[in-house]
């Protein structure tokens, strides 16, 4: 098995969550990324967060600068553009796990998967956490792996019913549902 390529990872997450844009060719787009990573010294530029559509488009058109590349790409061993690159390094970093916990894309990207979830109305946990797991690895989930996924759901619940205000952020919502949105993208 290989990871998939950087600029393939975020595209996964938003078609599997069904924001990812079918827009082809164009100019390119700046996706979000953290504030004061697109400092650039020597020039007045300024890293402006494409909106709407543009927003979720391939990877393969995110703005590139030499200088300072795009980081999520970075993290998933995106080559810095250089030099030519033959082949691609394949490294296991804990950087691609923080990346997929805190990037604004992976984040949104979870949330609407949890909006999908909760609008497919599961009977159960369990029927939830099968939808997730068909849509994202294309597979039932193993017993043991619910049993996971059910304790994870059970402990966010419990910690988003005690905290509105962390729940509607997470959910991006502050809906009446923002608890149950945001246990979904937790899950998600």
């Amino acid at each position: 098995r290989f990871r998939l390529e950087a600029e393939m990872v975020r595209d996964a997450a938003l078609a599997t969550s069904g924001l990812l844009s079918g827009k082809m060719y164009g100019k390119s787009v700046m996706p979000p990324q953290p504030e004061g990573v697109w400092q650039v010294v020597y020039s007045g530029d300024k890293w402006l967060t494409s909106m709407g559509e543009d927003r979720y488009r391939r990877g393969v058109y995110t703005f590139w600068r030499r200088t300072s590349p795009y980081p999520a790409m970075m993290a998933f061993d995106a080559t810095s553009r250089e030099i030519c690159t033959v082949r691609r390094i394949r490294t296991n970093t804990p950087l691609a796990a923080l990346v997929t916990l805190n990037d604004p894309a992976f984040i949104e990207a979870a949330q609407a998967l949890a909006r999908d979830t909760v609008a497919n109305n599961p009977a159960t946990t369990e029927d939830g956490i099968d939808y997730i797991f068909r849509r994202c690895l294309v597979r039932p989930p193993r017993d043991e792996e619910v049993q996971n996924i059910n304790a994870l759901y059970e402990a966010a619940f419990s910690h988003y019913s005690e905290d509105f205000e962390a729940a509607a952020e997470m959910a991006g919502s502050d809906r009446e549902d923002a608890i149950t949105l945001a246990v979904w993208t937790v899950i998600g």
